[in-house]
């Protein structure tokens, strides 16, 4: 999984491969971005593993990590800024997700092929411990992005609590 904290020298996913670009110049920290060589699947191991270590190795990080992978869409839904996204955090049903004690995929849907209006979508289903309360579950939907500059990256659409589903 993403290894934080590390100079754009050195591995960046764990071997030398280049599966996401890392930013953020002059801060001295890389937080992972999306790429096109990232899976669906990977952006939600990222996003929950960054979440679950939010303030590593910065304060939110995590929803950092997240905001920098969501849709311009989800943003937008979120009020559109870094700051309107942590704020949104703060509700009891997201931030059953940061700080998770554990976490793990139920199911992964297929690939359902892109159209003239979206790109290519798939859905991923999560079981999480959360650091208090009860267990949840969240469906997490990407979707390909068809315009630059994330052209061909999958990006997060939507996650949901499915109880509110």
């Amino acid at each position: 999984m993403p290894l934080f904290g590390q100079s754009a020298q050195q591995p960046r996913y764990g071997d030398d491969s280049e599966l996401f670009e890392m930013g953020y110049p002059g801060e001295g920290i890389c937080l992972p971005q999306p790429s096109p060589e990232l899976s669906a699947e990977d952006i939600v191991h990222i996003c929950m593993d960054s979440l679950a270590k939010n303030d590593e190795p910065r304060a939110n990080a995590g929803l950092e990590v997240c905001f920098d992978f969501s849709s311009d869409r989800c943003r937008a839904a979120l009020g559109g800024s870094l700051e309107n996204f942590i704020n949104f955090a703060s509700n009891p049903i997201f931030a059953s997700m940061v700080n998770a004690k554990e976490w793990n995929v139920v199911s992964v849907g297929p690939v359902i092929a892109g159209s003239q209006t979206r790109g290519a979508m798939k859905t991923v289903l999560i079981d999480l411990k959360p650091e208090s309360g009860r267990d949840r579950r969240f469906l997490w939907t990407l979707q390909q992005e068809r315009r630059p500059p994330r052209q061909g990256c999958w990006i997060v659409h939507e996650c949901i609590f499915v109880e509110n589903a």
